[in-house]
């Protein structure tokens, strides 16, 4: 029992690092920005104003040709 504990011990952080680089690589991979982004700007859609999340889409785009 006490093999399986050092074991344990010895391998949860290499893989909690490996779990944080794999989930940084798939949040800062080209492919998924913009959809990642376009989830960013739906979240602020509600029931009142529909064409919030366009207007903010809109201005970000602005700033980042700036």
């Amino acid at each position: 029992m006490e093999d399986w504990i050092g074991i344990y011990k010895g391998l949860r952080l290499p893989i909690l690092g490996l779990v944080l680089t794999y989930i940084i690589y798939y949040v800062y991979k080209p492919k998924n920005k913009d959809r990642i982004e376009k989830a960013r700007f739906s979240m602020l859609d509600d029931d009142l104003d529909q064409g919030l999340s366009k207007e903010f889409e809109e201005k970000a785009k602005k700033d980042l040709k700036k």
